[in-house]
């Protein structure tokens, strides 16, 4: 049953809150999309009185999960709009409802209502012990909703609200937790140090505290849009099966497969629906799953390039998490160590990416709150030796290994389909990824014209593979202008492109080549406006190499037309200088120069930053 957030609001004529109006845009703004995907349903009500309050919980009995006040506020009421709200009766409805997780009062010295609300059963109570400033209360809720929407427990929300506060004002707000026999803790401590409380019943502390928003809806597709599906392919059936898994974390998707005349629903043609798994994953995964797409004869290249999808789908993974553990470990004054990350070629080669997965995840649960809750599941079912995932990573690593040495020849046909099936598993497992962007961003310009805010200006665009390579840089001025920035010369990873403070950044393990091979304007061809993603590969020689993701991994791994290293300078790219002659001048007694000279050691290093960036990465959790 999908919960329903309750965000409710009440001003006063006589001693008007001039953010309140605020505050319910921002809460809005935080969960609209999880509102809009059907993962939740939000309620708002501005101008709350007692028996809107009432109404709400009797037509939406046992759904509403949280109920937030925000507004006038004393120990033994709420100031609702037409009259004040005792809280004696409230706490009475509130205590009946049996899916409720939390009630928030975000008003002026609501702690004197904690004990009524828990004594009627109420599981958990967000409170205030002193009158609360206006902006303060409305930055504190805008960054515990928006935690709570970016998957965080409530406990984990509410120390993130905490510690939001804490740098923007410089003043602690602890955090308080009290069982339901608490009595009188007003008076017996110093409680100016500590506005905010998180009061929760004893009896179910680690549950409630615990306790997350659904970050995904409990059905995907329709049974008769999966039948349609199966009947629609042969080779890649499995890997197209792999959106009923995406629409339970992108709803969008399923309004994609379907045109709507009227009341009725029409499927669309199914030749479609493989591009719609290609564009909703990120670049490098949807790359391979588009090869895919010709190699669809039961042989040794379509095995290749199977195998090849689950492994730059687990190098994605992988990346995704040390880049979280990297900037974990910058933001806390606990150790982080993850030796694995210097490589030779030769270990690379054979690197269990996926397999890491469930050590590398706990370690950042150690330290911090992971970027991508999500992965909590996936680090789950490889720990369990029983799990489809963990069968089929164990099945594809072995299928690996056969590849690098010995490929089978026998039985193709049901080793094909068998390898679908396996690589499908592991799409299912990171479908989560198609609720979240890919972006390059190219450059930052900060823009601040007289009596206007600052804002950044960002050369940005969407990395996903759609039927072209080319790199769309959004156009319209007034999205490229953010309130916060993100950094230059990047990939980024974020879950809602309006808040770029809360992306995740990907160098220098996954990157876009044009952004760091500089041309002048009048000089640029329509192949610097592509993206060229690369993913990193191998340490040696001081450099390090990235492998293309346009070709199989395997492809990549042992052509170098398919690498670039950190070493090369702007020349090796404007005059060709990173190409090889491979001895065609000699079959035909004419020297091409191609290999003759490699650029002065003087010329600045392309990638430098990058390497830079992976030293001290390696340092940090050395």
């Amino acid at each position: 049953m999908t919960p329903i957030i309750f965000l409710t609001f009440a001003n006063d004529p006589d001693a008007h809150l001039d953010l309140l109006k605020e505050e319910s845009r921002r809460l809005y703004g935080a969960l609209e999309e999880l509102d809009r995907k059907e993962y939740l349903k939000l309620l708002r009500e501005e101008s709350a009185q007692v028996k809107d309050i009432f109404a709400s919980f009797t037509k939406n009995k046992d759904r509403i999960a949280i109920f937030h006040y925000a507004g006038h506020a004393a120990g033994t009421q709420l100031n609702l709009e037409g009259g004040s709200g005792d809280a004696e009766g409230l706490a009475q409805l509130l205590g009946q409802q049996e899916g409720l997780q939390l009630v928030f009062l975000n008003g002026c010295s609501t702690k004197g209502q904690v004990q009524t609300l828990l004594a009627a059963g109420v599981p958990a109570v967000i409170a205030t012990a002193v009158p609360i400033e206006d902006r303060k209360a409305m930055e504190f809720s805008q960054q515990f909703y928006e935690a709570l929407a970016n998957r965080r427990t409530i406990e984990q929300a509410f120390k993130m609200a905490q510690a939001y506060l804490e740098t923007k004002f410089s003043k602690s707000v602890e955090v308080v937790m009290r069982d339901a026999s608490w009595v009188g803790a007003a008076e017996q401590e110093n409680s100016m140090d500590m506005p905010w409380g998180l009061y929760v019943q004893e009896a179910r502390k680690t549950e409630i505290l615990s306790w997350k928003l659904p970050f995904f809806r409990p059905v995907g597709l329709p049974q008769d849009m999966i039948q349609y599906i199966g009947s629609s392919f042969t080779a890649n059936r499995y890997i197209v099966l792999v959106l009923d898994e995406m629409c339970k974390y992108n709803p969008d998707i399923y309004d994609q497969m379907v045109e709507k005349r009227g009341e009725e629903v029409i499927k669309k043609d199914s030749k479609h629906f493989p591009w719609l798994v290609i564009e909703n994953f990120p670049w490098p995964i949807g790359s391979q799953i588009r090869l895919l797409r010709f190699y669809d004869k039961p042989n040794v290249e379509r095995l290749e390039h199977l195998v090849s999808t689950y492994l730059i789908t687990s190098q994605m993974l992988y990346y995704i998490l040390v880049s979280d553990l990297w900037e974990q470990s910058r933001r806390t004054i606990h150790e982080a160590k993850w030796p694995q990350l210097e490589q030779q070629k030769s270990a690379f080669a054979n690197f269990d990416f996926l397999g890491q997965i469930p050590a590398l995840y706990d370690k950042i649960v150690g330290i911090g709150m992971p970027f991508i809750g999500e992965l909590e599941m996936l680090a789950t079912d490889l720990e369990n030796a029983e799990s489809p995932l963990a069968k089929a990573h164990s099945f594809l690593e072995k299928l690996r290994r056969e590849l690098q040495t010995s490929p089978p020849t026998a039985d193709l046909d049901k080793l094909c389909v068998k390898t679908e099936q396996a690589t499908s598993i592991v799409l299912r497992a990171a479908a989560f990824l198609a609720r979240y962007r890919l972006l390059t961003v190219r450059n930052v310009s900060i823009n601040r014209p007289r009596f206007e805010p600052l804002a950044y200006e960002l050369d940005m665009g969407p990395l996903n593979a759609t039927q072209g390579t080319g790199l769309n840089l959004y156009q319209d001025q007034e999205y490229r202008r953010k309130e916060n920035y993100s950094d230059s010369s990047s990939v980024i990873l974020v879950s809602n492109e309006k808040h770029l403070d809360k992306s995740l950044n990907l160098s220098p393990f996954l990157i876009d080549k044009n952004t760091f091979v500089k041309v002048k304007k009048s000089e640029t061809t329509e192949q610097d406006r592509l993206a060229h993603i690369f993913l990193m590969g191998w340490e040696a020689d001081n450099q390090l190499t990235y492998l293309a993701v346009d070709h199989s991994f395997f492809h990549a791994l042992n052509n170098e037309d398919d690498q670039i290293h950190t070493n090369m300078t702007q020349e090796d790219f404007t005059e060709g200088r990173n190409l090889k002659d491979d001895d065609f001048g000699d079959d035909f007694g004419l020297d091409f120069g191609l290999d003759a000279d490699t650029g002065s050691d003087d010329s600045p290093k392309v990638f430098q930053i990058l390497y830079d960036q992976y030293l001290l990465c390696k340092n940090d959790l050395a």
